[in-house]
């Protein structure tokens, strides 16, 4: 027997559908850290194939200089052992000895009568040394004191000796009445042109004795007290 449901509110069946079935689709999604970690390794391929073509470059410039510092060392050897050392110091020592004797020749030539006579002019009552009037105005502005006394008593000051020494130094050593006339004196040798780099004088205070008034004087004694001195002056010409 046949049966047919001609309800209206009957559900017909789709043919062909079975159960629903679920389907798994896999993600196409990539991490940012996998992304950086990818750029960092090319990153550093790149930098080690630059440094290693650096290092090779720097490899050949270094074999370059030491070739050309061992070329250059033999050439220095070379140089070295066509010097006649010997004949270098023979011709030294010849230079020398011609030196000294031009030296002692032009000492015996030249003559201190022009530097004697700038001595007595420095040391007479009235006369003045030959003084360089740019450079004594120069001197006098920077130190007041430097003014020389044009009444001074040059009478007052004596020499006991002077020597020559090395480079025209004169070493002179005197006598004065007082500090103040020993610096009158150091004034004019320092006014004077034909001097320089006269230095500071070492004195001391030489004691007369009481009695010395009394007795009779011989050249070179002293009835009063006095200063002794010594000093050093260069010559900046003879003639």
């Amino acid at each position: 027997m046949i049966r047919i449901n001609l309800s209206p509110d009957a559900k017909r069946r789709t043919p062909g559908r079975g159960p629903s079935v679920q389907q798994i689709v896999p993600s196409t999604d990539v991490s940012k850290g996998a992304i950086i970690a990818v750029v960092m390794i090319v990153g550093w391929v790149g930098v080690g194939v630059v440094a290693y073509f650096v290092q090779q470059s720097i490899i050949e410039d270094t074999k370059v200089l030491t070739a050309k510092a061992k070329q250059l060392d033999q050439q220095a050897a070379d140089i070295n052992a066509q010097i006649d050392e010997e004949g270098l110091q023979a011709r030294f020592n010849r230079y020398e000895e011609l030196k000294a004797a031009k030296e002692a020749l032009e000492k015996k030539r030249r003559s201190p009568v022009y530097v004697y006579h700038e001595l007595a002019n420095v040391l007479t009552t009235g006369k003045h040394p030959d003084v360089d009037e740019a450079e004594q105005r120069q001197r006098v502005a920077i130190d007041p004191q430097a003014r020389l006394d044009l009444d001074w008593d040059a009478q007052s000051v004596w020499l006991l000796s002077m020597a020559e020494k090395e480079n025209d130094v004169l070493d002179i050593t005197g006598g004065a009445r007082d500090p103040d006339d020993l610096s009158e004196f150091v004034k004019r040798l320092r006014a004077s042109a034909r001097f320089a780099r006269v230095s500071h004088p070492e004195f001391q205070l030489k004691e007369v004795k009481e009695d010395a008034a009394t007795k009779e004087l011989k050249p070179g004694d002293a009835i009063q007290n006095f200063y002794t001195f010594e000093l050093t002056a260069q010559v900046r010409y003879w003639d």
